[in-house]
């Protein structure tokens, strides 16, 4: 799209005015050249409205729109040259007055200052050719000045609809037939007119919901009037009005004057109560909406709605006076029905064998009914031997994008700021990423391009990471707003861009395809290139890449990969803006460009000297770097730094020297302080830090004054801040320091501005807390509170009485023996009549590691009791030995867990969750090392159903006191039993009560067991049979196991729970055989069962099947005809499969055959079963 020139040409025209570049090529004599490139730069973009319609359809104006991106981009880079060596100049006389810094100087000094302005000389005047040649030509084409785009030509819609075409919309229009008329028949607003939006991305089924609801009897008959309009892009309220009344008169109307056409609409809506169809609506300004509303509800009756479709969720938060009804996919079942009525109409008979190739395509879709439809129409055309073709990247692009779904699609994206053209998951790498190639000027425009690509639905599922601390920073500090991006959504934006944008998947064959031709177009003209590509060498592969023009190149690989270093000839990507990989080792001199740069989770000890050479680095990630112990002395001299994320970087030594001069700094999440000269905490000062911001090593603060220079109260964009005493959450903890008095002091010298969100104190040496946490004005906004190994404390602030704290984490105050809950000010009268609730907003809280904790309780000092913890949903309790009591009344209650805390009675719980209406949900632990627990842990929640472990462990004798206790567990909560290690529970010949505990666990609701390190012989049959309800059984590691069943159980008998679903044995060294098995059985897996040589013949039900490390194996049973995943894997006597097995094959959706040597060939290309298993679309042939 020519579009895309617009803002790029402007980029570059306001680089070539640039100051700096600006002083720079005055000094070398090509100031001319400089202004003659502007001037050029400006009267081709009055042009390129012009050129972005004729360029659709003349090749020939294409090809100079193409021409004139590729000479941009060229000025750009040399431009951007320019820039980087005044920055370098600048830079230069500070350099020479640090010995480190003359050493790194000599990376990045040219050979000869000479041949280096010579050089830089001849790239500008190349540039400025290319775009005279093209200025020129641009004559020829005779394009029209324009100062406005083009009308963008929308699709007409209609009312009318065939209802009995539609697939997966009743529920939604019962819903909202039932919003309609439910607020019509109860409306009292003043303005008459109640306004629904319906939302949705492109293709989704808006326009069919308001049709089906338009049509709909119910509504039909209750308004008086019911009209459809399509509004389209142009809102122009005059040809609104002039429809409605076209529509409601059925007669033309010829009035232009907009108090003529007020009055016809007066007398024709004449105060009767309609509804009015506002059908595909793009209008976002406020104050056309509300002229058209005045309009409309002047002349409504009670009860009058307004639906409006559209797919911005700006639109509908303007218009609407009801919540949005958000259209979702539609779910396999309907996907399918829909395909399969467009694609085999009404034939009675499907055709099974494309239904697995079908499912196969119509995964692509992803439950998008206009894709579904599009794709159904282009199947129908084709003969079924085509239809495989359709899965090819490149059909898809260019018959079934290109058909129906782009065009539809593109009305989104031609309404889009021409800036926001890229589609990462992650909103923070998203702009930064932007900034790098200089799409945007700052994090504030990104924010809102961010925003409206939401509103638009290109962008959906927005969510913020859970926002509770958690004992380690990095779940403190990294909170990203991460997004998704529908499928088509993605595939639009790939046709768009063309070959500018590139993800190559993590598949076999990317290595070949970027090894083929070395003229491809991905190789030469690819600009941002994304990779997830993760077996093998990824960067071997990045190096056979010929991609000159590359801007953005992301390494995608998988964290339990090796890595590898990323490492590139001199002359390699020299454009390159943003780079992510997991490693780094190249010529610096080659990434002068570098804006983003990104090798978060890797190895390295270092990051390069020479990397501070990089002086238009905007972004610099380093998260998960758990190894890295130095940054780079001269970061001081990166003065185009904005962001450093040191996230997780525990074994992080020191900062760098007088870091504090980074002016341009917005972000840095850690910083590490010490006592020498220019890496104290002073040199936080003068920076303007947002986000968040971890201070470790605070023991290494001199003093209060000290903790001052920090100036932490002045910096008011800082949301989350953590106070470390130490280094982090893998440091030894601080025994050996003692109670410093001045770290109390210095404490009450770091108060944060009264705008902060989040706290973490951790490690805190004082014996008191400062007297800002004790003024809940000062943290009025505070709504997460964590206390961390403040080991001297005995008491805590009056937390209580924070206005917005919603979380509260205390963990390991060792000194703390209660937690008290009280009214401090006793002499104001009102809080005494009146007063305000404990713990007013408070959600979430966590009490840990608190080994002299005892009591937790509230005092009343007036005559009026409070009310405490009356919003509190969620309470962990754990390892609290003495604590033995809690609040007695919690009325909100969600999720209660208490673990080794096993002074508090078990019927205080039941009494807390039984007035909740809590269940139980979690793990009851039975161990004799240390006797019956009656609470080892317990979990109580309303949410979902329930789900209690039992776990026995080691259980070898007293078999008759367990069962005993076994009568009081609350048995009808557990799900799950889990034996291990407890051999008196099994028995060839069961005792009475052996058979009474398996009787016990009979009456419960069990639907899982795992049965580990037992001494078991024979099939446990007796202890099996009565779990009606089980349906997972695990056996592992029960060594002498053989599975033959006891001499008094015949062969033909049922043995196994009736229920059973899925069934893994795995580590029976001795394991021969199994019983034959219940129908219900749908997932067998052996795994490292050496001696098994044969399996039940009745598998005729078993959907999924595997085996591994089975040595003994020769062979599969006949008569497995419903299996749809097969593994079989390191069982070398296996050669052939039975018949039965191998009818199976094409149908199969998951193959994995693995070191077998008889049988690999077989599977392999050109082998006795290629033909059967080529379609299968999930296949892995070979060495594991």
């Amino acid at each position: 799209m020519a579009s895309l020139l617009i803002p790029l040409l402007g980029r570059v025209a306001a680089k070539a005015g640039d100051a700096l570049v600006a002083e720079l090529l005055r000094a070398w004599g090509l100031d001319k050249a400089r202004r003659k490139l502007e001037r050029h730069l400006a009267a081709v973009q009055c042009i390129l409205l012009d050129a972005d319609a004729k360029s659709r359809t003349n090749p020939a104006v294409s090809r100079w729109v193409k021409d004139l991106k590729t000479a941009a981009y060229q000025a750009d880079d040399v431009l951007d040259g320019f820039r980087y060596e005044a920055l370098r100049r600048r830079a230069t006389a500070q350099f020479h007055r640090c010995s480190t810094a003359r050493k790194v100087l000599g990376y990045f000094t040219a050979d000869s200052p000479l041949l280096f302005r010579l050089s830089m000389s001849r790239k500008m005047k190349d540039a400025l050719e290319m775009i005279d040649e093209l200025v020129a030509e641009m004559n020829n084409f005779h394009f029209l000045q324009r100062t406005e785009a083009p009308t963008i030509v929308h699709p007409q819609t209609h009312s009318c609809v065939d209802e009995s075409e539609i697939i997966g919309r009743q529920d939604d229009k019962e819903q909202v037939v039932k919003i309609l008329l439910d607020h019509s028949n109860n409306s009292n607003d003043g303005h008459n007119v109640t306004v629904l939006p319906i939302v949705g991305m492109g293709g989704i089924g808006k326009t069919t919901l308001a049709q089906l609801v338009h049509n709909d009897q119910r509504v039909m008959h209750h308004f008086e009037l019911v009209i459809w309009i399509c509004v389209s892009d142009k809102f122009a309220i005059e040809g609104i009005i002039r429809s409605i009344i076209e529509l409601a008169t059925l007669k033309k109307c010829g009035l232009t004057q907009t108090e003529a056409l007020h009055k016809e609409l007066s007398r024709v809506l004449g105060k009767k109560r309609y509804l009015l169809v506002l059908d595909d609506v793009w209008n976002e300004d406020r104050q056309k909406w509300d002229d058209m509303r005045s309009v409309l509800c002047s002349h409504a009756g009670l009860g009058s709605v307004i639906i409006v479709t559209s797919r911005s969720e700006q639109v509908a938060s303007i218009m609407g006076t009801l919540p949005p009804h958000q259209i979702s996919l539609l779910n396999e079942d309907q996907s399918w029905e829909l395909f399969h009525k467009n694609t085999f109409g009404r034939e009675a008979e499907k055709q099974e064998e494309l239904v697995s190739m079908a499912k196969s395509i119509l995964h692509k879709c992803k439950g998008l009914p206009l894709a579904i439809k599009t794709i159904a129409a282009l199947l129908r055309s084709k003969h079924q031997s085509q239809w495989f073709s359709v899965l090819d990247s490149d059909v898809w692009k260019n018959d079934i994008l290109a058909a129906g779904i782009v065009p539809a699609l593109q009305l989104s994206y031609d309404h889009l700021s021409s800036e926001a053209k890229d589609s990462p998951m992650d909103k923070d790498m998203l702009i930064q990423l932007w900034m790098a190639n200089d799409f945007i000027p700052s994090e504030t425009r990104g924010q809102q391009i961010f925003d409206v690509l939401v509103w638009r639905c290109f962008l959906q599922d927005v969510e913020i990471q859970e926002n509770l601390i958690s004992k380690f920073q990095d779940g403190f500090i990294h909170r990203p707003t991460t997004c998704k991006m529908h499928d088509l959504m993605h595939d639009l934006a790939e046709f768009i861009s063309g070959n500018d944008c590139s993800i190559l998947q993590e598949s076999s064959s990317c290595q070949e395809i970027l090894q083929g031709s070395t003229d491809s177009s991905l190789q030469h003209e690819v600009r941002h290139l994304s990779h997830y590509y993760v077996f093998g060498n990824t960067i071997a592969v990045m190096e056979d890449i010929v991609a000159p023009r590359l801007r953005t190149l992301l390494i995608q690989k998988e964290l339990e990969q090796i890595q590898t270093p990323f490492s590139m000839a001199k002359s390699k990507f020299v454009s390159l803006r943003a780079l992510k990989t997991f490693s780094i080792k190249t010529h610096m001199t080659n990434l002068k460009h570098l804006r983003y740069l990104d090798c978060s989770y890797s190895d390295i000890f270092a990051l390069p000297e020479a990397t501070t050479m990089l002086y238009s680095l905007q972004t610099l990630k380093l998260i998960g770097c758990e190894k890295l112990k130095k940054l780079p002395e001269g970061m001081r001299y990166m003065s185009s730094l904005r962001h450093i994320f040191l996230i997780g970087c525990d074994s992080l030594e020191r900062m760098p020297q007088g870091i504090g001069q980074l002016n341009s700094l917005q972000t840095l999440t850690s910083y590490v302080i010490d006592s020498d000269a220019g890496r104290g905490i002073d040199q936080l000062k003068y920076l303007n830090l947002g986000g968040a911001l971890s201070l470790t090593e605070l023991r290494k603060v001199h003093s209060a004054e000290n903790a001052k220079q920090g100036s932490i109260s002045t910096k008011h964009n800082l949301k989350r801040l953590s106070l470390d005493w130490e280094n982090g959450p893998s440091s030894s903890t601080h025994a050996g320091y003692e109670v410093r008095n001045d770290a109390e002091g210095i404490l009450e010298a770091l108060r944060p501005h009264k705008r902060l969100e989040v706290l973490l104190l951790s490690n805190y040496i004082g014996a008191k807390f400062p007297s800002w946490m004790h003024n809940s004005t000062l943290l009025e906004h505070l709504s997460e509170l964590s206390l961390s190994g403040c080991m001297n404390c005995k008491d805590l602030p009056p937390l209580w009485l924070l206005p917005s704290l919603g979380y509260l984490g205390l963990d390991g105050l060792d000194s703390l023996t209660s937690i008290y809950v009280g009214n401090d000010d006793t002499n104001n009268v009102e809080s005494r009549i009146s007063p305000s609730p404990f713990f007013n907003k408070l959600e979430t809280m966590i009490v840990t590691n608190m080994p002299k904790l005892e009591r937790w309780h509230q005092e009343v000092t007036g005559q009026v009791a409070v009310v405490s913890f009356p919003q509190l949903k969620k309470l962990t309790i754990s390892e609290c030995p003495m604590l033995a009591s809690m609040p007695k009344m919690l009325p909100l209650l969600e999720d209660l867990l208490v673990k080794e805390a096993s002074d508090i009675p078990l019927y205080h719980l039941m009494n807390l969750a039984a007035q909740s209406n809590l269940e139980c949900k979690g793990d009851i632990s039975v161990e004799p090392t240390v006797g019956w627990l009656p609470v080892g842990c317990l979990h109580f929640s309303r949410l979902g159903d329930s789900d209690v472990k039992l776990r026995l462990h080691d259980l070898r004798e007293n078999v008759e006191c367990f069962e005993e206790e076994l009568k009081i567990i609350p048995s009808r909560f557990i799900k799950n039993l889990i034996i291990s290690g407890s051999d008196c529970l099994f028995s060839s010949e069961p005792s009475q009560i052996q058979r009474n505990i398996w009787n016990h666990f009979g009456f419960m609701d069990l639907e899982s067991m795992w049965i580990c390190n037992n001494n078991i012989v024979q099939w446990p049959a007796v202890e099996l049979r009565n779990l009606n309800l089980l349906r997972h059984l695990h056996l592992s590691c029960c060594s002498n196991l053989t599975g033959s069943l006891p001499s008094t159980i015949c062969d033909d008998e049922d043995v196994m729970p009736p229920r059973l679903q899925f069934l893994l044995i795995s580590y029976c060294e001795n394991l021969v055989e199994i019983p034959k098995l219940h129908a219900s059985l749908e997932t067998l897996f052996f795994t490292c069962c050496p001696k098994l040589v044969s399996m039940p013949t009745n598998l005729g039900n078993i959907k999924k099947l595997g085996v591994d490390e089975c040595e003994a194996l020769t062979t599969f049973p006949d008569g497995i005809y419903g299996v749809t995943a097969l593994t079989i894997d390191r069982c070398p006597r296996v050669e052939t499969l039975p018949e039965g097995l191998l009818q199976q094959l094409p149908t199969l959706e998951e193959l994995c055959v693995t070191d077998c040597p008889n049988l690999q060939e077989a599977f392999s290309r050109g082998g006795a079963y290629w033909n059967l298993v080529e379609l299968i679309p999930r296949r892995t042939v070979g060495l594991n």
